[in-house]
């Protein structure tokens, strides 16, 4: 394999900036790249993930996907690109979606447009279990039925980068995360708003009945899976990555509740249209081709997520 750079879209977002923490530790030189969208939650988290990269193997970029001139990336040496950029959520209001289509498609564009004149090994794109739709359970054949402007947008980037491989020979390898948590996890997610208001004593919002359930997949075991896919997945494969258990939202509830000694305080409402009732993906795929195993179970991450977000 190449030993070329590594450019990393989304540096500094949840997944992204642990996946340049981690690419560091294999000694891999890495060009890191975030704009800073401050769409879900305040930029200002990003950059402080951002101040924390200061390995001489990092070079880092405040960087537009949707708008900056890519001339600027032609002198690195870039033998695998790894697509974690993404405008990222399951809100279900249909009027919002250039957002999604700005982010997720027309930067991937212009990223395309630029990698199909590179001398690439991989083109890795961080996609979701969204794509599926409402019910994101089995294998990768399952049925593509998004119904959130975030799942729609990142079903059609799938379809996107196929159509590139299939025009450009770009090295195209395609991972479906499901529910990523652990530490530092973004704090519109559940599992870091749950944990704020059992430290503050708020109130959490359940959107229906509670019984949602979810194949969570703690983030190093993500990491570890699209590292793995630079050498291990061939080109044009789609693969689930997920965890081996699911959980639902009252049982996620309860296990914090009882790692943190405290009561949580609920407020539950009308679900939502379109969101997720459950995925509860299949994983083999993952494991036959990577060689990859999860290593942390929902119990242990979800206490190790807790222990981050209550430490000074």
């Amino acid at each position: 394999m190449s030993q070329g750079e590594v450019l990393v879209t989304g540096a500094a977002g949840f997944v992204g900036s642990r996946l340049v923490s981690k690419l560091i530790e294999h000694n891999r030189r890495v060009i890191a790249l975030d704009c800073f969208l401050p769409n879900l939650y305040s930029s200002e988290i990003k950059r402080a993930r951002w101040r924390e990269f200061n390995s001489p193997l990092i070079t880092k970029l405040e960087f537009d996907l949707r708008t900056d001139d890519f001339s600027e990336l032609k002198h690195f040496d870039i033998s695998t690109i790894i697509n974690q950029a993404a405008l990222p959520g399951l809100a279900s209001d249909w009027s919002n979606f250039a957002g999604y289509y700005e982010c997720n498609l027309s930067a991937l564009n212009r990223l395309l447009e630029f990698a199909k004149n590179l001398n690439l090994h991989s083109f890795i794109q961080a996609s979701t279990s969204s794509v599926y739709g409402i019910s994101a359970v089995g294998e990768e054949e399952q049925n593509l039925n998004p119904t959130s402007p975030y799942g729609v947008s990142k079903l059609a980037a799938e379809k996107l980068l196929l159509a590139y491989q299939t025009w450009f020979d770009v090295p195209v390898k395609i991972l479906r995360y499901f529910s990523v948590y652990g530490p530092k996890q973004r704090p519109d997610m559940a599992y870091s708003k749950i944990i704020e208001a059992l430290i503050s004593g708020k109130t959490f919002t359940i959107f229906g009945d509670g019984e949602q359930r979810r194949s969570n997949t703690y983030i190093d075991d993500v990491v570890n899976a699209t590292i793995l896919a630079e050498t291990k997945l061939p080109i044009g494969e789609v693969v689930n990555i997920c965890g081996d258990e699911t959980i639902s939202l009252k049982e996620s509830i309860e296990l914090l509740e009882n790692v943190s000694g405290k009561k949580l305080n609920v407020l539950y409402i009308e679900a939502r249209n379109g969101d997720q009732k459950i995925t509860s993906g299949a994983n083999s795929k993952a494991k036959q081709i990577l060689g990859w195993a999860t290593s942390t179970n929902i119990r242990d991450g979800l206490s190790r997520q807790y222990a981050a977000h209550d430490s000074p």
